[in-house]
């Protein structure tokens, strides 16, 4: 079968993508233990290279014309696979945010009294809510037949289509991009006015987060505000939905990069 127009942006993404982020994993590995920074990138970097480990599959799927010859279990693992490696990405995001928001709101206690394993168990929960969310969409794929010869793997909701994509709507975009703006904002209003003093936030730190948060704003959030227009006005925006989410894949390219640079 042909390759779709979009296929070699998919492929690039994982070329590059994953042996990014998985030097990233392995630069960041070991300082675990004693940077809390590390734990962060760490964590986005394992979600960004399941993301687009997962996305070879997906690549393999649209070169012989979205054919699934794996069967429903395997399907369903690729698509808990996809909701695990795109929320989790999400949530991450989320909690460097108010990270970054309890250092600048209180760098004393931050750096004295803060527990020693915040950053871990941010991660840790932004990984479990991400699993949470990956599950109702794993129970309802399937494989199916649409057309003789043609087996594909895709999600059943049935009535429960719209419920759900209201669902997502709040999960994926309202309450992360919601997390990220108040602590964002907060952290940068009070920088500015503690502008000198000491127990400023380090500046690679301040980078790092800029530069990611400002890579989720452009790529990620025209997804979310299109899919939400496609709720409350229906096909008005749908045929966009597809090509907008390509930016996850080169979102979780670019992240690495953004590291290696301004780290």
């Amino acid at each position: 079968a042909d390759m779709p127009p979009h296929a070699p942006l998919m492929v690039a993404c994982a070329a590059l993508g994953l042996p990014a982020n998985a030097f990233t994993l392995w630069l960041t590995g070991w300082r675990l233990r004693c940077r809390g920074l590390a734990t962060f990138i760490f964590s986005l970097a394992a979600s960004d290279f399941l993301f687009l480990a997962n996305s070879v599959l997906q690549i393999w799927t649209v070169a012989h014309g979205q054919q699934w010859p794996l069967g429903t279990p395997l399907c369903r693992l690729h698509q808990y696979l996809y909701g695990l490696g795109y929320y989790s990405g999400l949530f991450l995001l989320a909690a460097i945010s108010l990270d970054r928001c309890l250092l600048v709101a209180a760098p004393l206690w931050y750096r004295c009294r803060r527990p020693a394993r915040l950053p871990a168990a941010l991660c840790v929960a932004a990984w479990l809510a991400a699993g949470g969310c990956g599950v109702p969409d794993a129970a309802l794929s399937r494989v199916a037949e649409p057309l003789p010869g043609l087996v594909v793997c895709h999600r059943e909701r049935g009535s429960w289509e719209v419920p759900m994509r209201w669902l997502e709507v709040a999960v994926e975009g309202l309450l992360p991009f919601g997390v990220v703006v108040a602590c964002h904002g907060t952290a940068l209003a009070l920088a500015r006015c503690r502008r000198g003093q000491i127990g400023r936030p380090p500046v690679r730190f301040q980078r790092i987060v800029a530069a990611t948060l400002s890579a989720y704003v452009l790529l990620n959030l025209p997804f979310q505000v299109t899919q939400l227009l496609e709720l409350v006005v229906p096909g008005v925006a749908g045929h966009l939905l597809y090509l907008l989410g390509l930016a996850f894949n080169l979102s979780s390219c670019l992240n690495p990069c953004l590291y290696l640079l301004l780290g």
